[in-house]
This record gives C-alpha cells, structure tokens and sequence, in this order.
C-alpha cells in the first residue's frame, strides 16, 4: 500500500480526551497505514483540573505537547480550527502566519467546553474565568491576585460546583488576606449527599469564605454583581465558574448536536449523521446511555477518548470495534492544599458508601491527579494503559431491554452537575 493511501486521521483538541486518544491510537496503529495529525491552539497540555490552582502558582510547570507526542510519527499543527467542511472531508486550521486545509479519512472532534460567559450579561467583560489563556484567563487573575490580597480586597467567586467551591477553598488559604465570597444559585452542595455538602461547608468556613446561597446572579458589572432581586454584591476580583458550554464550530458545520451544542453520538462514538466524524469529551453527547449517565468531566473526557482510539485501531485492523460502555470509579473535591473530600459514585455517578476527608481524601485526589496528569505520557509509552470498568454494563441494558421491550435502553439528553 502506498503512502498516499493511508488512512488519514486528523484529531482537533488536545485536552484530556483529544490527546489521550493521539498517544493511545499512534501506539495501537504503529503497523497499520495510518497517518495522524493532531490540531490544537495551545503547545502545552493543559491540565483543567488543576487550572485554580495554576491561578494560585503561576510556577506549576507545563507539559509541551511536542515533548509527549515524540516518537510517535503524530503530526502536531498548532492553530486554530476555523471551520469544518463536512462534504468535502477537511478542516481549516488559522496557524497565525498562514491557513492551512487538512483533509481527513475520519476526524476526532475533542475541541471540549468552555466556561458559559455568554448567558449572563457582563460576565465576559467584567468576571475570569479558568482559562489558560485571555484576557480575563488564568494568567490575567494570577497576577491581579497577589496585589488584591495585599489590600485586603474582595474576590467574589460565581458558581457553586465542585469548580467553585474548589477554587474558593484554594485562594482563601493562599492568600490569607482575601475576602473570598462564594456565590450559589442553590444550596452549597446540593447536587451531593449532605454529609459531603456540610463537610464542604465546614472547610471552606474554617478558612473565612463567606457563603451566599440561593441567589441568582443577572449581571456582572465593573466592581459588582448584581442579583436576581437587584440587590448589589461589590467585589474587586470575580470569577465565573457557573456552567459549561460549547464551541458553535459543530453545529456551523452542520453535525448533529444537542440544544449544548455537543455532538449526538452513537455507540461506537460517531456522529449520528456523518459517520466518519468520531466525537469525544465535553463536546460529545451519547445517544444512547453507555452504562452511566454522561457529564462533562475529566474523567468520562478520558475514558471516551481511550475509547475511540481502541474503535479506531479495531477498524484498522479490519476487526469490528465494540461499543462504549463505562461506569464510574469515585470523586474527589479539594478544599485547600492538603484537604479533600473523597466518595465513591460507582458505577452510575450516585454518591455512596463512606467519604474520605482531611489528608486521606487529599492524598487519594493527589493520587488521581497525579495519574490524569501523567496518563498521556503513559499512553504514548504502554498504549492501552488506561482501563475502565463498566465496559459490559451497555451490552447488559440492552440485553434487559430486548427482554422488556416497555423499558428501552434510555437516551439521556438532561445535565447532570458538571465538575472537572
């Protein structure tokens, strides 16, 4: 077979899922006739779970991702993804000094989330959010932090999610001077069992961080937030954590996608109306339940980026891949530099059984952050290092709903809490 007749797999996004499955499928294809590129904006693997904490230590190192695809013959381009042309099979890459067309065989869409900034008026202008790069990014709050803290200023955090209360839990005890309000439209820890939730608000109590729960914030002003009930909260820093949202590139190219604007896909990780586009992470939503309800996390970015690489080698292969089925393993939420709280949510991501806190429930967090941080590495060095349980739990909801026939395998398009 020539070279020209290689299968040309192009994958754009490089977060957890995007680039564990560039490292997983180059290891698993290296004798098939396949060629690889991956497509992302950054040069450096951004590690989302630990992007509060890079705003609270600028000097965490980075990983570059030219360093963990070496050795894989994958063709790193970095820009960004401008447009798909679905009938033509390409997409167009802005490298900066020029626009590149690259066609595709088959295409991974792993572009992710990002924080909603558009749903609440101001909140691009006037709030951060944990991002890596920007205006109002990670890097702009890294260095407006130190100063505020210094006069004794106000930092209002908007959303009560494990981001959030991760984060006011992290700037609280790094900078001892700050004021840090915590703002939720719920009750603190109301999507967890309330042993979590009231350990989660014992924590973040000890370490001064104000709680304003049940209030709804329209608008984000310079200097202030402004309530549902129009009542004014004033701050000097704000930071917006309050909800995921999606690139509009899928549903511009003409993807199937749900009112998120993620990617409807089917079992094996295709895009219900083209095919030849394999959707993964945050930007994927499965049609069909696979074992466990879907949320946008590290972990289901991980588990379903390992997933279509594996579907991908099977097919090069000319064997028939198997459909996606996972359950989920446990959570962990930090709450300060040697503090957290550990649950299992196995296997259908309900809390249960008993909690770690204090530094086990640390050390385990560390443990797994640790592990999703070297997972790429690890990928390129042992592909298929990263297992899963689960991967029967699809095939048995299908086999009890053959039986019953009034209870069909169900199609989930409601949220459940995010958190990263």
């Amino acid at each position: 077979m020539t070279a020209e007749s290689k299968t040309r797999i192009v994958i754009i996004g490089a977060g957890y899922a995007g680039l564990i499955a560039t490292v997983r499928l180059a290891g698993k294809t290296r004798k098939q006739n396949v060629s690889i590129t991956l497509v992302n904006m950054a040069d450096v693997f951004v590690e989302r779970l630990r992007l509060h904490e890079m705003a609270a230590n600028p000097t965490i190192p980075q990983k570059r991702i030219a360093d963990i695809l070496k050795g894989t013959g994958v063709t790193f381009v970095q820009g960004a993804v401008t447009g798909v042309d679905l009938p033509n099979h390409a997409i167009c890459v802005q490298t900066g000094s020029e626009s590149l067309r690259l066609e595709y065989d088959k295409l991974i869409y792993a572009l992710g989330s990002t924080i909603d900034r558009d749903s609440v008026a101001g909140v691009r202008e006037n709030a951060y959010v944990l991002t890596p790069s920007g205006t109002n990014s990670v890097e702009a709050l890294s260095k407006k932090l130190p100063e505020v803290n210094a006069r004794g200023g106000t930092l209002l955090i908007c959303g009560g999610g494990a981001t959030g209360i991760e984060s006011a839990a992290e700037f609280a005890e790094a900078f001892p001077k700050l004021h840090v309000q915590l703002v939720t439209q719920n009750g603190l820890g109301d999507f967890i069992k309330k042993p979590i939730a009231n350990y989660m608000r014992e924590s973040l109590t000890r370490f001064g961080v104000t709680i304003i729960e049940h209030t709804q914030i329209k608008e984000v002003q310079a200097g202030k937030a402004i309530t549902a009930d129009s009542t004014t909260i004033p701050f000097d820093l704000c930071l917006w954590t309050g909800g995921f949202s999606t690139l509009p590139l899928a549903r511009e190219a003409g993807l199937t996608v749900n009112e998120r604007g993620q990617i409807l896909i089917d079992p094996f990780m295709r895009s219900i109306s083209h095919p030849e586009v394999y959707a993964v992470g945050d930007a994927s939503h499965p049609v069909e339940e696979p074992g466990a309800p879907v949320r946008m996390s590290a972990f289901y970015a991980a588990v379903s980026g390992a997933n279509v690489a594996d579907c991908l080698a099977l097919e090069a292969r000319g064997q028939t891949p198997k459909p996606f089925s996972f359950a989920y393993y446990g959570q962990a939420i930090a709450l300060g530099e040697h503090n957290a709280v550990a649950f299992s949510i196995y296997p259908d991501d309900k809390p249960r059984g008993p909690m770690l806190t204090g530094k086990a429930g640390y050390n385990l967090r560390a443990f797994f952050l640790g592990f999703f941080g070297i997972l790429p590495n690890l990928e390129r060095r042992m592909p298929g290092a990263l297992f899963w349980t689960g991967k029967g739990r699809y095939a048995a909801a299908k086999r009890r709903a053959e039986r019953d026939p009034l209870k069909p395998v169900q199609i989930h398009m409601i949220d459940t809490p995010e958190t990263h």
